[in-house]
C-alpha cells in the first residue's frame, strides 16, 4: 500500500504523521487509520481533525489495532457528527473488508486471509462483529457483515413506536427510522425525491423532536429514512440524513439499514419465510434524494416480530485513496 500501513516499524513514521486508507460504501465515507500511531487519549481530536476541512475529510474514521486472535481486530470508530466514539459503523466494516482483501490491509495487520471465502472478526463498542469476504485472485465479489451485536444493542436501548412533531416513527436503539408516507402525510409539501432546503428545514424538526424526547443531553444522532413503495430491482429506498445542520447526510449505511430492517419488521412490513428475510434497498445516490443506484442487502432472521440476527451486504464499495496524513 502506498499509505505504508503497517503496524510494524511505527518508528520509522514522524511525528504525527499518519498512514491512512480512505474508502465509501454508497457515499458513506469511511477513513482508517492506525491506532497505534495515534497518542492515547488523543484519539477523537485527532480523528475529527481528519474527518473536517482542510484534511481528507469523511463520514467516520476507525482506529485500528491488533487483536488477541490471528482473524481478529479491533476497532475505535469516530463519527464526525457525534464529535465522539460511536459503538457501530457498517459502512466501516465494508470498507475495512474491501481494504483488507485487495489493499494488502490484512498483512499489515497480522491477519491470515485465505480466498475464496475468508472471514474476520472486528471487535466494536456493540460487540465482535464477522466481516465475510467472497472473492477469486485477491479481488473481492461481494462482502457481507453480520450485525448481530448492532441488533442486540438496539434492543438493550429500546425499541418501540414513537410520535415527533406529529410524524409516527420508530425509535431502534439510538436510532430514529421514519417511513417516507408518515413523513409525507404530516407534511404534504416535503420533497423526498428531490430533497430542498425547506425539505431539510423539516427533517431537522422531526429529529430535533426525536432527540428531546429520547435522547435529550445529545445534539446528533442517527436518521434513517425508508419507502417502500413500488423501486425497480429493489423493494424499497433510503436516505441517512444523521446530522443536517453540519451536511452529515450519507446515501447509505449499514446500521441505519438494519434499524430499517427492525421497524418494518416490528411494523408487519415484512413477512419471514422459515422466520428470514430478504431485503434489498436502493441506496447510494446523492445527499439530496432518497434512494441510488447502489443496492444495500439486507438478510433477517425473525422471531415472534423481533430480529434476532441480521446481515448486510453493499454494492459496490471503493478505495478512494492511499497515503499519509500531517497533523
Amino acid at each position: 500500500m502506498n499509505g505504508d500501513f503497517s503496524l510494524k516499524g511505527t518508528e520509522k513514521m514522524k511525528k504525527d504523521e499518519l498512514a491512512f486508507v480512505k474508502g465509501h460504501m454508497g457515499g458513506n465515507e469511511i477513513i482508517l487509520l492506525q491506532g497505534a500511531q495515534v497518542p492515547q487519549g488523543k484519539e477523537v481530536d485527532w480523528a475529527l481533525a481528519i474527518l473536517n476541512p482542510p484534511h481528507i475529510r469523511g463520514h467516520q474514521v476507525g482506529l485500528l489495532y491488533e487483536g488477541p486472535e490471528p482473524n481478529q481486530i479491533k476497532a475505535k470508530i469516530v463519527s464526525v457528527s457525534k464529535k465522539d466514539f460511536v459503538s457501530s459503523c457498517g459502512g466501516l466494516t465494508q470498507v475495512l473488508g474491501k481494504a483488507i482483501f485487495e489493499e494488502n490491509l490484512g498483512e499489515h495487520l497480522g491477519l491470515q486471509i485465505h480466498f475464496p471465502l475468508a472471514e474476520l472478526v472486528l471487535e466494536t463498542g456493540a460487540g465482535p462483529v464477522v466481516i465475510a469476504a467472497n472473492g477469486v485472485d485477491g479481488t473481492v465479489k461481494t462482502i457481507t457483515t453480520k450485525m448481530t451485536p448492532f441488533v442486540n444493542e438496539c434492543y438493550e436501548l429500546g425499541t418501540w413506536p414513537m410520535e415527533v412533531a406529529g410524524v409516527g416513527v420508530t425509535k431502534v436503539g439510538k436510532v430514529l427510522v421514519a417511513a417516507a408516507e408518515e413523513i409525507r402525510r404530516r407534511f404534504p409539501s416535503v420533497d423526498l425525491e428531490r430533497i430542498d432546503a425547506s425539505t431539510l428545514e423539516v427533517l431537522w424538526q422531526i429529529h430535533q423532536e426525536f432527540l428531546r424526547k429520547a435522547y435529550p443531553d445529545w445534539k446528533s444522532g442517527d436518521f434513517a429514512i425508508y419507502d417502500l413503495s413500488t423501486t425497480k430491482n429493489a423493494d424499497g429506498r433510503v436516505i441517512f440524513p444523521h446530522h443536517i445542520p453540519e451536511g452529515h447526510i450519507e446515501p447509505a449505511c449499514g446500521t441505519g439499514t438494519v434499524a430499517i430492517g427492525i421497524a418494518i419488521a416490528e411494523r408487519g412490513n415484512v413477512l419471514p419465510r422459515n422466520g428470514t428475510a430478504e431485503l434489498a434497498f436502493a441506496s447510494g445516490g446523492s445527499r439530496s434524494e432518497i434512494g441510488g443506484p447502489d443496492l444495500t442487502k439486507l438478510w433477517l432472521t425473525i422471531k415472534d416480530g423481533k430480529v434476532t440476527d441480521a446481515s448486510f451486504s453493499h454494492s459496490p464499495i471503493e478505495i478512494l485513496a492511499t497515503g499519509k496524513i500531517w497533523l
